[in-house]
């Protein structure tokens, strides 16, 4: 026969474990604002983030602006965004961000990240932001 009291505190034990385990999220990841509101003129130009924390680029321009990511596949992973992704869950690394609107993106790996700004496509090279630059280190 079965003893139920010996069932229902071994099942009260392993619920009470695994109430206990520590949680995996990670609740120290902060939001970094990069503020746009000129071709030239980003705060901060550098940033030193961590992995998962959040960063927004804002645009402050009564115009559009658009933000492209340097070198070859920049952003692997994201674990938040807001404004990056295509309809098939990649990463772009070109997109326009509206006036008085942002991106966003959570960073799954260290490493560096550098970009531009331009305001105006028609003119890339007069139009063109100094390098940004995200500075990644691991968590902890």
């Amino acid at each position: 026969m079965l003893n139920y009291g010996a069932v229902s505190c071994a099942l009260s034990i392993f619920l009470l474990t695994g109430c206990a385990t520590p949680s995996t999220v990670d609740r120290s990841a902060r939001i970094h604002d990069i503020r746009i509101s000129g071709h030239a003129l980003i705060t901060p130009v550098e940033l030193y983030a961590t992995v998962g924390d959040e960063i927004r680029w804002h645009n402050l321009l009564e115009a559009p602006i658009h933000l492209g990511f340097l070198g070859v596949n920049p952003v692997k992973e994201v674990s938040c965004e807001k404004g990056l992704k295509t309809w098939f869950g990649d990463i772009k690394d070109f997109v326009t961000i509206r006036a008085g609107n942002y991106v966003s993106a959570c960073f799954q790996r260290a490493g560096t990240i550098r970009y531009n700004v331009w305001q105006d496509l028609s003119d890339p090279f007069h139009s063109m932001s100094p390098v940004g630059v995200i500075h990644l280190d691991e968590t902890g």
